[in-house]
């Protein structure tokens, strides 16, 4: 079973590299898909609601702190309009390396279990844990353990990627792409290919 909130099994690695853009809007599509689809910190994904408003671009070092990375892709991440918040310009632990499967687990009351120091300090600087989101953590393990067996459809549709798969290979960076081997693991090259699961 595809469980709704399972970190990464281990540090991600980044798989795209696009570059020269004037803004950092224009790196949404490939964050969308580096990050598959949802938030790196709380794993909120966008098929659970209003993509607009709901994701936004976190710089992982602050822009004022480190002006030059503003547009540089290695520092962004893709966050749900709350993390992003939450996070706002403070320094924290790289989610891409401590939040991991080995490190962070969450458990069917929704709460985030750290097991490093590092993990647990993003947990708490972050507020994962505040009673909103553990309680729709575990609504949604809920949901998804009880559509599984009872409504397969909607199981699919709840843990499924979204219908608008961003074709990267139609994208060209003004700066060129470091990565451009990523284009064919992209979400979209596997579903034209037949690859792509129906839920993760």
């Amino acid at each position: 079973m595809s469980q709704p909130f399972d970190y990464p099994a281990t540090p991600h690695s980044r798989r795209h590299g696009p570059a020269g853009y004037s803004d950092h809007a224009s790196f949404r599509p490939w964050l969308r898909d580096e990050f598959a689809f949802r938030c790196v910190y709380c794993l909120t994904r966008e098929a659970w609601g209003s993509v607009t408003g709901l994701f936004d671009i976190d710089h992982h070092e602050a822009v004022a702190a480190r002006p030059e990375a503003r547009l540089a892709y290695g520092n962004l991440l893709l966050a749900c309009a709350g993390c992003n918040a939450k996070k706002s310009d403070q320094r924290v632990p790289d989610p891409l390396a401590v939040l991991t499967a080995g490190t962070a687990t969450v458990l069917a009351t929704g709460e985030i279990v750290g097991s490093t120091p590092e993990s647990q300090r993003l947990i708490r600087d972050l507020d994962l844990n505040r009673k909103q989101l553990k309680d729709f953590r575990r609504l949604v393990i809920d949901v998804a353990r009880l559509s599984r067996h009872h409504d397969p459809d909607l199981y699919r549709r709840l843990m499924g990627f979204p219908d608008d798969l961003p074709d990267l290979s139609a994208l060209c960076p003004p700066g060129g792409n470091t990565r451009p081997e990523g284009i064919a693991e992209s979400h979209s090259a596997r579903r034209q290919r037949g690859e792509l699961p129906d839920t993760y």
